[in-house]
């Protein structure tokens, strides 16, 4: 099933890990792909994702950015439209993480280049999309949290604080734009088998902490996410707006 044929998805961060799950992910269902990120090679795949999806068929453009800087996140929205004619779904994936380190420990150029990047940045790329949002009788914005945006955890302050920050920011929109309707909601990913997390789960005494957290007896990879976001994307979540979906196993149910 294409759910979403020739809808144009924006997805930050789509280069690797969850982002380029996603953005794979909608392309496979019928969108026309614009992927924003830093990074123009991906550390896993051995090919670019916008190559992977132009190869089976898709239509993909690809847009470096830091999307804490507004004047390139107005270039990846406005090469969007030139190229596709208009933007449908926002998927804001993009994020930093911290060093870790207590609020003692961290410096405010840290603190303010978290939040800068997982908060602002969010707030930059909704703010120039909706006005071609609007437009769209499918708007959908989906915003990429995580668990530790609804728990605390331990030497990550500023990470915290800006997924805390994306969840309610994602309601608040969601509260905004109703009318129109533009859809915002906002998906919590726990902890995911990623290039980025491979040190993690490399560590297993790590490993074994983090099963004994986690209820479920494995771990999340990426297309669980995505397909989160798919349905999201999609026309099955016509009714659900300002929500927020965990997946993470169950690890903030205890």
């Amino acid at each position: 099933m294409r759910d979403l044929e020739n809808r144009v998805a924006i997805v930050t961060g789509g280069a690797s890990g969850i982002g380029r799950s996603i953005a794979l992910k909608l392309a496979t269902h019928g969108a026309k792909i614009s992927i924003g990120d830093l990074q123009e090679l991906p550390r896993e795949g051995g090919k670019t994702t916008k190559e992977v999806i132009t190869e089976n068929g898709g239509e993909a453009i690809f847009t470096k950015v830091d999307i804490s800087k507004e004047d390139q996140v107005e270039e990846l929205v406005e090469k969007t439209v030139r190229s596709f004619e208009g933007v449908d779904i926002l998927v804001n994936n993009a994020a930093a993480d911290q060093s870790a380190g207590t609020i003692e420990e961290m410096s405010t150029n840290e603190w303010e280049r978290v939040i800068r990047t997982n908060l602002t940045g969010m707030f930059l790329c909704a703010k120039c999309s909706i006005p071609h949002l609007k437009q769209s009788e499918n708007s959908r914005i989906i915003n990429i949290a995580s668990q530790l945006g609804l728990v605390g955890y331990k030497n990550r302050p500023a990470y915290c604080a800006s997924k805390g920050g994306v969840i309610n920011f994602s309601k608040q929109l969601a509260l905004e734009y109703a009318e129109i309707p533009i859809l915002v909601n906002s998906v919590c990913p726990g902890l995911i088998q990623t290039h980025r997390t491979k040190k993690v789960f490399e560590n297993e005494g790590v490993k074994q902490r983090l099963e004994l957290e986690t209820p479920l007896p494995y771990f999340g990879n990426p297309n669980d996410v995505a397909e989160v976001v798919l349905f999201l994307a999609s026309d099955r979540a016509r009714y659900i707006t300002g929500a927020d979906i965990v997946v993470d196993g169950g690890y903030t149910a205890k």
